[in-house]
């Protein structure tokens, strides 16, 4: 076993590792924020504004876990609307 001051845990060699590092855990805070808003309207019955914000977590939850996917959706949808597609 070498010695502890030459253990190194998983070297970064580029940023794309750490960004989307931060990408998962900031969406992960957010959306623990956005549960708890949706149980303070869940219980106020303020329904309008707690189907918008599933609406707003279910986008930002593919931003977060599925980039790849929302960014083919969208540049799919922006195809039909500009007419290029």
């Amino acid at each position: 076993m070498p010695p502890l001051d030459l253990m190194l845990a998983a070297p970064l060699t580029t940023g794309s590792e750490l960004k989307d590092w931060f990408l998962i855990v900031a969406g992960n805070v957010f959306m623990v924020f956005l549960v708890a808003r949706a149980i303070g309207h869940f219980i106020k019955k303020e329904w309008g504004e707690m189907i918008t914000l599933i609406i707003a977590a279910a986008f930002v939850g593919g931003l977060v876990w599925a980039p790849e996917t929302v960014q083919d959706m969208l540049e799919g949808l922006w195809g039909k609307v500009s007419g290029t597609a």
